[in-house]
């Protein structure tokens, strides 16, 4: 059973990933009905991954993150789809995973909110391994990166944790 507070901090980082693709999708939009079918194909197995994931099925909500990463062609869906397996690997325990998938997020996305997040979710992992000075340098460059108000705040709170910890 994950903890509540957990489960409603990866809430909030899956509703932010999915907030920011669907602006970035709509934003843009496609050039060909097929572009748009699949971007839309994409976007619905990510809200129904968040979905499984949420309601306690994060393995089902992986394989619905891996069809998105076989069908998208956008990197910045590609990226939520990347980020959202990270927060289901982390709910199954699989932190060493979830970080190489959070640096993925990093090296695909144009985002920088979403690479904040990323560097975020990161430093949580890091924070958790004892490891606090990688920890304060990820949450400093998420931080940098940031201009998301509720984001920074949550950034701010893990530093000052990291200092009393010290």
């Amino acid at each position: 059973m994950i903890p509540a507070h957990v489960m409603l901090r990866g809430v909030a980082s899956i509703t932010m990933n999915i907030l920011v693709v669907l602006s970035l999708l709509f934003g843009m939009g496609c050039e060909t009905w097929s572009e748009r079918a699949e971007g839309n194909r994409a976007l619905s197995l990510l809200d129904t991954g968040v979905q499984l994931h949420v309601n306690g099925d994060p393995k089902a909500a992986i394989g619905l993150y891996e069809e998105v990463l076989t069908i998208a062609e956008d990197s910045e869906i590609k990226a939520a789809a990347l980020g959202n397996t990270g927060l289901a690997l982390i709910s199954l325990g699989d932190t060493v995973a979830a970080q190489a998938k959070f640096k993925e997020v990093i090296k695909l996305t144009k985002h920088l909110e979403t690479k904040a997040q990323a560097l975020n979710n990161i430093g949580e992992l890091l924070q958790k391994q004892g490891q606090p000075d990688a920890a304060n340098a990820s949450y400093t460059e998420a931080l940098h990166l940031t201009t998301h108000p509720d984001l920074e705040r949550l950034i701010n709170k893990h530093l000052i944790e990291l200092q009393r910890s010290q």
